[in-house]
């Protein structure tokens, strides 16, 4: 069954690098990037995810200020929370929103951890 995944990163490497993560696994999968919080929480307003991977650092919001949005616009999406800030502050923050934490750099493994958990 083909799902859907939204990647929101400011940087264009990064997007591009998890998509080719998650289209080597999921080739029939839809993966729609978005280079904002404002503009992830754009396209979740006009559509169902089924994942969506959030930078925290980015221009404007960050992932975790654009987390409440985007899981009140999603029935059923996982989301989680990509950084290199490993601080247990911000890991703490995105356990109290109930989103998943996964570190930076990406890896095969961060990602399709997330995915197949």
């Amino acid at each position: 069954m083909s799902k859907r995944v939204l990647i929101v990163d400011d940087s264009l490497v990064s997007r591009m690098m998890i998509k080719e993560i998650v289209m080597s696994r999921y080739p029939d999968w839809e993966c729609v990037q978005a280079a904002s919080a404002e503009k992830a929480v754009d396209a979740c307003n006009q559509s169902q995810f089924d994942y969506v991977t959030l930078d925290l650092n980015m221009p404007g919001k960050s992932g975790l200020e654009a987390a409440p949005e985007i899981l009140a616009s999603q029935d059923c999406a996982k989301v989680a929370l990509l950084t290199a800030n490993i601080q247990s502050a911000t890991k703490e923050k995105a356990e109290a929103l109930g989103i998943g934490f996964i570190t930076k750099p990406i890896s095969e493994d961060g990602v399709l951890g997330f995915i197949d958990e």
